[in-house]
């Protein structure tokens, strides 16, 4: 299978036109990978709403019940950050989740067990792209997790420039504390040299080697702690109504009760401050760490691809998935 191509470009030649730039990547896009530019991608696995007037977008994860990276989902994400990015008045974008208490489960299991070994290297392809495009792009991005976000949903937080985190609430009589980390070790798996490393370059070389090896999930107190998360918000914090009202005119109808939530709140003045930082100096100085990383990835896909397809094969990796994969079933029998 025909690998998608993606090539390196000199982001500092083009920092006039960052607005519409890449950071440090011209991409070659097969068009099999990407819908039309809409307000929603992939029916609406991906809702995209713009303000112009402040220069800032949500990108509003919309698939049930725990945004599970599929291929169909990577692609409406990509989908997604292009047609924001075609953008020029958009400087700045929220990712958010259209469920409270998910923000992203991460990788679909069912893409892993028993792999169609057609998809599985398109389905990889485009977990990488989403690393290249997020982690890479011209636009100041905030991560809002009001819910878990385990494994591949902690990558997606990571690739992000800011990532605030509810500290929990009160659901009926259930305490809801959600937590974030790589944990694929406890699934028999590993993550990828790329995403482990995202996740050294976030907290560090020793606590990012004993959190992928003992696969920790960090509730929001001690994600702060690492610099995991930037910012841990309670629900009795509050920006001023300015924001919330704000949110009220941008927020999809799915989670329009958001507005109201501190986590939203501050991911918008977060947001709305990186909007005012004029765009080639912010652009700038995020090539700066995100550079090398991004041509490392791209250098390397396929070799990476080859491998991810290689080690999913394997019984050994196979078995424990399955076996997870089973415990899910009856957990849900139960219910």
């Amino acid at each position: 299978m025909a690998m998608m191509i993606v090539t390196p470009s000199i982001l500092l030649s083009n920092l006039r036109q960052c607005s519409l730039g890449r950071i440090g990547v011209r991409r070659q896009r097969l068009s099999s990978c990407f819908s039309s530019a809409s307000s929603s991608s992939s029916d609406d696995l991906v809702l995209t709403n713009v303000d112009e007037d402040a220069g800032i977008a949500i990108l509003t994860m919309n698939r049930p019940p725990a945004n599970s990276l599929s291929l169909e989902m990577n692609k409406a994400i990509l989908t997604s950050i292009k047609t924001i990015e075609s953008n020029p008045k958009i400087q700045s974008t929220i990712l958010a989740s259209s469920n409270p208490t998910i923000f992203s489960a991460g990788l679909d299991v069912s893409e892993l067990v028993s792999p169609d070994m057609d998809r599985l290297p398109q389905f990889w392809n485009s977990l990488q792209q989403i690393y290249i495009d997020l982690y890479g792009s011209r636009l100041a991005t905030v991560a809002a997790i009001r819910g878990h976000a385990p494994a591949a949903g902690c990558f997606l937080a990571m690739a992000c420039d800011y990532r605030v985190m509810s500290a929990g609430w009160q659901a009926g009589k259930k305490n809801h504390v959600p937590t974030i980390g790589l944990n694929e070790t406890k699934l028999g798996i590993a993550a990828p040299s790329w995403m482990g490393q995202l996740l050294v370059r976030t907290i560090g070389f020793r606590q990012a080697e004993l959190a992928l090896a003992m696969g920790t999930l960090f509730p929001p107190e001690e994600a702060l702690a690492v610099g995991l998360v930037d910012n841990v918000v309670r629900m009795e914090d509050s920006e001023s109504n300015d924001s919330r009202d704000a949110l009220l005119e941008l927020l999809p109808s799915v989670i329009k009760d958001q507005a109201s939530d501190p986590v939203m709140q501050k991911a918008y003045a977060q947001a709305k401050m990186y909007a005012k930082i004029p765009p080639q100096a912010r652009v700038a100085s995020k090539l700066v760490t995100r550079e090398e990383p991004i041509r490392d990835m791209i250098a390397s896909r396929e070799a990476d691809t080859n491998h991810f397809c290689g080690f999913m094969t394997h019984e050994a990796v196979q078995y424990p998935l399955k076996a997870y994969v089973e415990a899910l079933k009856k957990k849900s029998s139960k219910k």
